[in-house]
């Protein structure tokens, strides 16, 4: 029973493990996470995993809630992409939405500032 519990235990994380590495995170973006940037021509964020390119979302927010992207996401691979016009001096926040092609949903925002 013991020598079970051994196996099964180290079996059962991996395993979790496994399953949580099947939904597309944050793995980096351009602008930087919370950086000072000139303004930047788009936006870009790249995910942990190959993305669904019909329900997947990137927008750029200012500091008032409006939207001020060019809404053209272009999704290859595992990466987002939106054009932004000439953004002006302040802080903008990038919201995305992720589909795996696994069907699995992730969310997310971040910060940067334009100076």
């Amino acid at each position: 029973m013991k020598m079970r519990r051994l196996i099964l235990i180290p079996a059962l994380a991996f395993g979790s493990i496994a399953l949580a590495q099947a939904h597309a995170f944050l793995d980096h973006a351009d602008p930087r996470v919370g950086s000072t940037v000139t303004a930047p021509r788009q936006v870009t964020v790249f995910m942990t995993e190959e993305l669904e390119g019909a329900f997947s979302k990137l927008q750029v927010f200012d500091a008032n809630g409006v939207e001020v992207d060019k809404k053209d996401v272009k999704v290859s691979g595992s990466s987002m992409t939106v054009s932004v016009p000439k953004l002006s001096a302040g802080t903008y926040k990038v919201a995305w939405k992720a589909v795996a092609t696994d069907t699995h949903k992730t969310s997310g925002t971040f910060p940067f500032t334009v100076q």
